[in-house]
């Protein structure tokens, strides 16, 4: 197990460095500059625009060959300095430090909300098969993942924000982080992230449940007079539970990446996705890429973590 985990960190790292190659160069060779938003601002000032672009160029390093700014952005990044942020003049490290929090705790509650709603209702669907409450639960299942998350989002607003004013239609970063009164207000943006996660999970959990309560070994242990408690969980969920884990920890991933960028958006929530989106509209390319490399060994750490957690639910999982 040490000489896999070392081999596949040498693996996150060549993909990391790859990832992160792409994005600087794309960024770069783009039709745009990031001078740009500095240069309107000086032109209607009467500026002599060409002139403040080399200023700016030359202050950030900008006027260099591609392969030096590269190079000079690669060699500042192994020193921990991750550069400059040319849209909110502030170090990038700060920049991420002040506003990571709110991607994490968005993240961290509609994962816990899917996997517990979504994955207990799969359970009781499956238990329950061809009875009204499998219909439905079925019926609500796909009607949950059918439906996009920036819709659900502004749907959720207009209603209980809007309508019946039970929430705010923006997000107060006035109220403290670990709060009652912040956790309110994030239940709109949970719901929205954690819909189409949750769906997913119950369409899982219930395939993967009465795959299981097909088996010979369900047959034996109730031939046994086992509880059916005892059954359905130490018997059918120890066996269901390996495939939903590869489910689960595939979504955390493509959540990082996608689902809570567009719901920080819809909701204003000040999180890395936001940051993020509004760097790429003003050529940020620091940040940009700054918090793309976060991303990406975010999404190799859980990679590597499902194939850790494997091995402890499944002993006969080994990686030699």
């Amino acid at each position: 197990m040490r000489n896999y985990i070392i081999k596949r960190f040498i693996y996150s790292i060549i993909i990391a460095w790859g990832i992160l190659t792409v994005t600087f160069i794309l960024l770069r060779v783009g039709p745009s500059s990031a001078v740009d938003r500095y240069i309107l601002n000086f032109a209607a000032k009467g500026q002599n625009v060409e002139s403040v672009k080399q200023a700016i160029e030359a202050r950030y390093g900008l006027d260099k060959p591609l392969y030096e700014q590269y190079f000079l952005y690669m060699g500042n990044l192994l020193q921990g300095n991750w550069g400059w942020s040319l849209s909110t003049s502030m170090p990038v490290m700060d920049l991420i430090a002040s506003h990571w929090i709110y991607s994490f705790q968005l993240i961290l509650l509609a994962t816990i909300f899917a996997i517990f709603v979504g994955v207990g209702l799969g359970i009781i669907s499956a238990v329950k098969q061809n009875t009204k409450f499998d219909y439905t639960i079925s019926v609500l299942s796909f009607i949950g993942i059918s439906i996009p998350g920036f819709w659900l989002g502004l749907m959720l607003i207009m209603v209980f924000a809007v309508q019946f004013g039970v929430f705010k239609t923006y997000y107060d970063t006035s109220y403290p982080v670990w709060s009652l009164e912040n956790l309110r207000q994030l239940i709109l943006p949970v719901i929205t992230l954690g819909t189409g996660e949750l769906a997913g999970y119950v369409r899982y959990t219930r395939s993967s449940m009465l795959d299981n309560l097909r088996k010979e070994f369900v047959t034996t242990a109730r031939a046994k007079g086992l509880p059916e408690h005892l059954v359905i969980g130490k018997h059918v969920l120890s066996n269901a539970v390996l495939p939903l884990v590869t489910i689960i920890m595939f979504d955390l991933g493509s959540v990082v990446f996608g689902g809570a960028y567009l719901t920080e958006i819809v909701f204003g929530i000040p999180g890395l996705g936001r940051v993020s989106f509004s760097a790429i509209f003003a050529n940020d390319y620091p940040v940009v890429v700054a918090i793309t490399l976060i991303g990406t060994f975010l999404v190799l750490i859980i990679n590597l973590a499902t194939d850790i957690l494997y091995t402890y639910l499944d002993p006969r999982i080994r990686y030699d």
